[in-house]
């Protein structure tokens, strides 16, 4: 799919073209900020959106003149913390800080308490995260090459772990014509852990959650979905699979009925805390490239990939629960 000509749909969330109004005001007049904003973040302590959330976090504070507080609310799949910023009051100051897997839940669940086309207004793409497929060194396959040549010798006998949603590994599956059995964790942890002692054949995940796996050759990184300032030799899978584009993201998010001058307000001064050298020195230490997208690009990315997660499960035969 392409995202340019997606974005032409996004006026059915009712954004326009971008006005940056400085202070920006909420429906009732109310100037932004006005208190303390929570970021909410539906992952477990530790994680990269949590790291994310806490190296943007006092920046805003400082220019808000506002705390800003991260407030973890982890648990079933991301759904719980993601519903409550949903029917949060529409004012911009509880913001949704959550991941990818916001793309793909709408494939793995039959039935959320959210509309995640409607009911989230996507403010900004914080920071992206190229995946990359990483082998346990007793794997013999040295490259993505190798590896599609290799599960097709052996069908349903190579697995793959997943943190998360195992649709990226079903994505790998139907466009290499492999059959690689996923291994799903419920966090990047666990997975790296059982990847490098050799439990599981392959992971895939963030650069950010490979990297040190790879730096300490516990591992072996095969390939990346798209150019990795941290790991600038390592080929790109599509080079091999064409078309495979699995990229992580950490994005914020807005109450459905946020004013679009505060959803603009709040993406362009993360946008200029991120360049700040120090801010931006520290994102790419977790592996994340800042980005700072615009509202009608990051909502025309998050649509496309809803689409394309749907895709994916139905063709991979998922059944949402």
């Amino acid at each position: 799919m392409d995202l340019r000509r997606t974005i032409s749909a996004v006026a059915a969330l009712g954004f326009a073209a971008p006005v940056c109004a400085q202070p920006a005001s909420t429906a009732g007049g109310q100037k932004f900020p006005a208190k303390m904003v929570r970021m909410v973040i539906p992952f477990a302590v530790g994680g990269s959106s949590d790291a994310n959330g806490r190296i943007i976090a006092p920046p805003l504070t400082e220019r808000w003149k506002q705390q800003v507080i991260i407030e973890p609310r982890p648990g079933a799949a991301t759904v719980p913390g993601t519903d409550m910023v949903a029917k949060s009051p529409p004012d911009g100051h509880t913001l949704l800080l959550t991941s990818t897997q916001f793309t793909q839940s709408p494939a793995m669940f039959a039935r959320l308490p959210f509309d995640s086309l409607t009911d989230l207004i996507p403010v900004t793409r914080v920071t992206r995260s190229p995946q990359a497929i990483v082998a346990h060194p007793s794997l013999p396959a040295k490259n993505i090459r190798e590896l599609v040549a290799l599960a097709r010798t052996r069908p349903g006998q190579i697995n793959m772990a997943n943190a998360g949603t195992s649709l990226p590994s079903y994505y790998f599956n139907m466009l290499a014509k492999v059959k690689i059995e996923s291994v799903p964790y419920k966090g990047a942890g666990p997975m790296m852990i059982d990847a490098m002692g050799g439990h599981v054949h392959l992971a895939i995940g963030a650069v950010s959650s490979v990297q040190s796996a790879v730096r300490s050759g516990r591992v072996r990184m095969l390939g990346v979905t798209s150019t990795s300032q941290a790991f600038p030799d390592v080929p790109l899978i599509a080079k091999d699979v064409p078309g495979y584009d699995s990229d992580s993201w950490f994005g914020l998010f807005a109450p459905r009925g946020t004013p679009r001058e505060v959803v603009q307000r709040v993406r362009d001064d993360v946008a200029a805390v991120m360049q700040v050298a120090a801010i931006r020195q520290k994102l790419l230490d977790i592996g994340g490239e800042p980005s700072g997208e615009q509202p009608e690009a990051f909502t025309a990315r998050v649509r496309e990939e809803i689409v394309k997660w749907k895709h994916v499960a139905q063709v991979a035969g998922i059944q949402p629960q």
